[in-house]
């Protein structure tokens, strides 16, 4: 295969009249592979390929599909030369190529600041500010990857979640660490996406705008979902992902869950089932907590542990519900609650409960008495509730059984972890959180915790 592309490059430099541009744009060019009558070739940056494409890609086509024999369509990929095999070029090509990379860098370092100015990513969006849990601990990974690897494994990365569970964080945080590394980025909406190409249709600007979309590191669209529908500009960014997969740069798309993402086409999910795809789940109740926690820290607010297990047990949905949680509790705060602050600058359960009661959704469930609880587990466990409640450790038995407990005074009883600390022999708030982290990992992969808990609720009933 080498050989012939050798040949195909002693076809193409006898018709090229200046040696220079032989020597600085295609010498080093290497055939990488050739399946189904496709030549791969690999040159050593974007300006070299396009000017291959624009002077003679048509004739490259044609002496390779005499060489080799066949129809053949030739694909240009591009590698990053070191300054060290810049150095070591001698006389005009060498010179020609050093300044040729030199005003690439230039013009890349300039597009790559036009896109950041033109296409903002939201600055507070960052990773260290993405609370890490169970619910997002996978895409969170996921991201970190394809800003340490793009274009490699994951490619394309799509994050799908219902609304407000962080996928809009994530992928703006993608955004600003590959932008600090100094990538060529365009990270834009589903809805700016659509204007962009309705625009360019207008005025007859597509191809330019393709361009520019594609000449780029990375592409991240914040909710696809909006070009559902649209089949033009599904058309549209099928030409611009096949270019950008084929050149191993990176593609980031988020996904809201709530629509079939097989309407997107056939073409599109095939391609983002060549990549990875993955899901964010509804924020379990520690990172709700923590998230309640800090956004509250951040606003000077001093909620107390019932504030905080009140809302992160009734009220929050999402992490969106998170952050309208707080706005609301601090409004209400300031302007009806100061005397209701337990002490000064505390915000008070009633402040709380008073802030957000129009904006609990679910129905409120009929709750057992706690001490129904505590007889039922105690007898499926066959401990005495003294065993059971009494402060100090026990054996693994009992450990079981108080985890198993504390977990269903939540679920059926609806106490915040400090009135269940209190009932469960006066525990810590700390320890009641701990188990319940505990507690909630267990019974993922042990069905006799499902299977007590089955007998506990029948007990109940």
């Amino acid at each position: 295969m080498q050989k012939k592309w050798r040949v195909v490059l002693g076809m193409v430099e006898v018709q090229i009249d200046n040696q220079a541009d032989f020597s600085a744009y295609l010498a080093d060019s290497k055939a990488t592979s050739f399946t189904d009558g496709v030549l791969r070739i690999t040159v050593k940056n974007g300006f070299v390929a396009a000017w291959i494409r624009q002077r003679v890609m048509r004739s490259i086509r044609r002496f390779a599909s005499e060489v080799f024999d066949q129809d053949v369509k030739v694909e240009l990929d591009t590698i990053a030369y070191t300054s060290s095999d810049m150095l070591v070029r001698e006389g005009l090509a060498g010179d020609y190529t050093q300044w040729a990379d030199v005003r690439l860098s230039r013009h890349r370092a300039t597009v790559a600041r036009e896109n950041a100015r033109y296409f903002p990513a939201i600055p507070n969006c960052t990773f260290k500010r993405f609370e890490r849990s169970a619910s997002n601990a996978h895409a969170l990974n996921a991201a970190r990857s394809v800003v340490d690897e793009p274009g490699e494994e994951f490619n394309p990365l799509t994050i799908a979640s219902e609304t407000g569970q962080g996928k809009t964080h994530l992928i703006n945080a993608i955004a600003n660490e590959m932008r600090q590394a100094k990538m060529n980025v365009i990270c834009l909406t589903g809805e700016e996406f659509v204007d962009s190409f309705v625009k360019s249709s207008q005025t007859g600007k597509v191809a330019a705008v393709r361009d520019r979309y594609r000449d780029v590191d990375a592409l991240l669209v914040d909710g696809i979902e909006k070009l559902i529908g649209k089949s033009k500009t599904l058309s549209f960014l099928l030409s611009i992902l096949e270019h950008l997969l084929a050149n191993r740069k990176q593609v980031v798309f988020t996904f809201n869950s709530a629509y079939p993402i097989n309407e997107l086409g056939d073409e599109i999910v095939s391609r983002l089932s060549g990549g990875l795809e993955i899901s964010i789940a509804r924020p379990d109740f520690e990172l709700k907590r923590s998230l309640l926690g800090r956004y509250a820290s951040e606003r000077k607010l001093h909620l107390k542990n019932e504030v905080l297990d009140f809302l992160s047990e009734r009220f929050a949905n999402n992490v969106r519900d998170v952050i309208g949680a707080i706005a609301r509790v601090d409004a209400h705060h300031q302007l009806e609650g100061r005397a209701q602050a337990s002490e000064a600058g505390t915000i008070s359960l009633a402040v709380a409960v008073e802030a957000v009661k129009d904006r609990i959704t679910a129905p409120a469930p009929t709750l057992v008495p706690p001490n129904d609880v505590v007889n039922a587990v105690a007898s499926v466990f066959s401990i005495s509730n003294d065993q059971l409640c009494r402060s100090g450790r026990g054996n693994r038995s009992v450990t079981s059984a108080r985890d198993v407990a504390i977990y269903m005074l939540r679920e059926k009883s609806g106490l915040t972890s400090s009135e269940t600390g209190t009932l469960m022999g006066g525990r810590p708030h700390s320890t009641i959180l701990a188990s319940l982290s505990r507690y909630s990992e267990r019974r993922k992969s042990d069905p006799q915790l499902i299977e007590a808990e089955r007998r506990i609720s029948n007990l109940l009933r």
